[in-house]
């Protein structure tokens, strides 16, 4: 007889402290699974300093950020979301948007290959 694994394991995450200075991004990878040369699903933990804008980016890849920490704002195709820790965002691929800061933000940002056969439009949840 099979066990099913218990999905309810706790989880704790402990920020450590960063000295991020302003303008300054701080990307590091915590996870990549890929086919040969192409990654598949990518996460990332981001730390950028206040006042940064970031350049126009048109991903191939899905996206999610969930904000730890900080806040700024997020344009998705000229529409303003303002980031605040709890905020969970999806951009589907291939939508323009960009990325402004107010504080320090730390965020998890996830890539991954789109579905083909779903055509979703930019979402938030606030929890």
């Amino acid at each position: 007889m099979a066990q099913a694994a218990d999905l309810r394991r706790p989880f704790h995450l402990q920020l450590l402290p960063m000295q991020s200075q302003p303008h300054q991004i701080l990307n590091v990878e915590i996870v990549q699974h890929g086919d040969g040369d192409q990654a598949l699903y990518q996460q990332n933990l981001m730390s950028s300093g206040a006042d940064v804008q970031l350049p126009e980016i048109c991903d191939a890849k899905d996206i999610t950020i969930a904000v730890l920490e900080g806040n700024g704002n997020l344009i998705i195709q000229e529409e303003t979301v303002t980031l605040e820790p709890g905020m969970f965002v999806f951009i589907p691929a291939n939508t323009f948007h960009t990325l402004q800061t107010r504080s320090r933000l730390v965020f998890l940002l996830n890539r991954c290959m789109p579905d083909r056969d779903t055509h979703d439009s930019p979402w938030v949840i606030n929890l």
